[in-house]
C-alpha cells in the first residue's frame, strides 16, 4: 500500500483552502485534488482528516478515505496483473473510475435489454463468441481491453484453438457491438476494437444443391414418393429452395403476406436492427406448392404444423439419401441453393441482393464464385481454336 500525505495548500491567508492528497508513484510525486475546501483551523495536518468541528466533518473525511481507496485499488490491479503503471495511466484511470468495471459484468447487464430484440440463434452466437473471450482471459476489466489484448485474443483463436478467420472476424464482431454499448455509455472514451484489422476474407460457408439435384427431389414431389413427416419435410425445404427464405423466416411467413405476384417479409434476424421489407417474386413452382398448403386458408401462419428444426434436418439427410444425394442435407442448403441458381441464370447479383435481404453487397457476394465459375466457362470456349 502507498503511503499518501493529506494536507492543504494556503493559497491565501483568508478563506477556505482546498484538500489534497499526493503519494509516490516511480519515484514521481502525484497530487490528487479531493474537491474539498474548508477553513484551515477546521484541518488537522498532522492526521491529514478534517476536525470534528467542522459541520460536515464526517462527510469529508468519508471523502477522503473513498479517494485513497481508489488510488489504492489502481495501484493494487496493476501490480497484481504485473503491469506497468505509468503517472498517464493513472490519470486516466482516476479520471475514469467506470473503466474498472469488468467487461463480462456490463454484457451480462446489457443482454438483458439487447437480448429482447434479437433471436436465439443469434444470443447463442454472442455467448459463444464471449465464451471464447473468456476462455483466453477470465476477468477483464474496461481499462484492460485495449487493441493489443484484442490481438492476443485473435492470435489465440487462430492459434491455440484453430478457428477459422471467418470466425474469427465474427467474435470481433460480437465484442466490438458491446464495445459500442460501452462507449455510448460512457464506460470508455473510444472503442479500441475500431482500429483492429483482421484478415480479409470471404464467407465460404454457402453449401448448396445443384440443378440436376434439385429436379431429382423435386420429381420425388411431384410423385409423391415420400409420406407423412417426410413429405413435409421435403415440401418445406422446396419452399426455401425457391422462395430463397431462410428457415426461421419461412416458418413466420404469414399467409396475408402473400400476394398475387409476389410476397413480402422482414428478416427476422434483423427486427431488433434495421427492419426492412423484403419483396420476393413468385414463381411457377413456388405459386403450386403455396397453393398445395393452403388448404383453402384465408389467414394465419403458411406452414402451421411443421416439426423442429432438428426433426426437419434430420428427414432431409434421409431425403438425400434416397435421391442418391452425397450431401449432408439441411435446411440451411435451401436458401443458399435459390441463391447460386439465380445468380447463375441472372448475373444480376445486385438483383439477388435485394431479393436476399442483405443490408450490405458483401453478403451477396458469398456467391460470386458462380460468377466467377462462368468466367471460366466462357474463357474455355476459346480451347476450340487449334494453335
Amino acid at each position: 500500500m502507498a503511503t499518501y500525505r493529506v494536507y492543504q495548500k494556503k493559497e491565501n491567508s483568508k478563506g477556505d483552502a482546498p484538500i489534497y492528497i499526493s503519494f509516490y508513484l516511480n519515484r514521481e510525486k502525484i497530487e490528487v485534488g479531493t474537491k474539498i475546501s474548508i477553513p484551515p483551523k477546521h484541518f488537522d495536518p498532522v492526521k491529514g482528516i478534517v476536525r470534528s468541528s467542522f459541520e460536515y466533518a464526517k462527510d469529508k473525511n468519508l471523502i477522503i478515505s473513498d479517494i485513497k481507496a481508489m488510488i489504492n485499488d489502481i495501484l493494487v490491479r496493476y501490480r497484481l496483473a504485473k503491469k506497468e503503471l505509468t503517472r498517464d495511466l493513472f490519470i486516466k484511470e482516476f479520471r475514469n473510475p467506470e473503466q474498472s468495471q469488468d467487461f463480462f459484468a456490463f454484457c451480462k447487464e446489457y443482454q438483458k435489454l439487447r437480448f429482447q430484440e434479437i433471436q436465439e440463434s443469434t444470443q447463442d452466437k454472442h455467448r459463444s463468441c464471449l465464451a471464447n473471450l473468456r476462455e483466453f482471459k477470465s476477468a477483464i476489466t474496461f481499462a484492460e481491453l485495449d487493441e493489443d489484448l484484442l490481438r492476443q485474443f485473435v492470435l489465440y483463436l487462430r492459434r491455440k484453438k484453430g478457428v477459422k478467420e471467418i470466425t474469427i472476424n465474427k467474435n470481433i464482431s460480437v465484442i466490438k457491438s458491446y464495445l459500442n454499448a460501452a462507449k455510448k455509455r460512457g464506460l470508455i472514451p473510444e472503442n479500441p476494437a475500431s482500429e483492429l484489422k483482421l484478415c480479409q476474407c470471404e464467407d465460404t460457408t454457402a453449401p448448396c444443391i445443384t440443378e440436376e439435384e434439385l429436379e431429382k427431389l423435386v420429381e420425388l414431389y411431384r410423385n409423391h414418393f415420400f409420406s407423412g413427416i417426410n413429405y413435409d419435410a421435403l415440401e418445406f425445404f422446396l419452399f426455401m429452395c425457391f422462395s430463397s427464405l431462410h428457415i426461421t423466416d419461412a416458418r413466420e411467413l404469414r399467409i396475408e403476406q402473400i400476394g398475387n405476384n409476389d410476397f413480402w417479409y422482414v428478416r427476422v434476424k434483423m427486427l431488433g436492427i434495421r427492419p426492412k421489407v423484403v419483396r420476393v417474386p413468385i414463381s411457377d413452382p413456388l405459386r403450386k406448392i403455396i397453393n398445395h398448403h393452403l388448404k383453402g386458408r384465408k389467414e394465419g401462419q403458411l406452414w402451421d404444423e411443421l416439426v423442429t428444426d432438428q426433426e426437419i434436418n434430420k428427414r432431409l439427410k434421409y431425403i438425400a439419401t434416397v435421391a442418391g444425394i452425397k450431401k449432408k442435407l439441411s435446411a440451411k442448403y435451401g436458401r443458399h441453393t435459390f441463391a447460386t441458381i439465380f445468380l447463375r441464370k441472372t448475373k444480376d447479383i445486385n438483383a439477388l441482393k435485394e431479393i436476399m435481404g442483405h443490408t450490405n453487397i458483401k453478403q451477396t457476394y458469398v456467391y460470386a464464385h458462380v460468377l466467377d465459375q462462368d468466367k471460366q466457362d466462357g474463357v474455355s470456349a476459346f480451347n476450340s481454336f487449334k494453335m
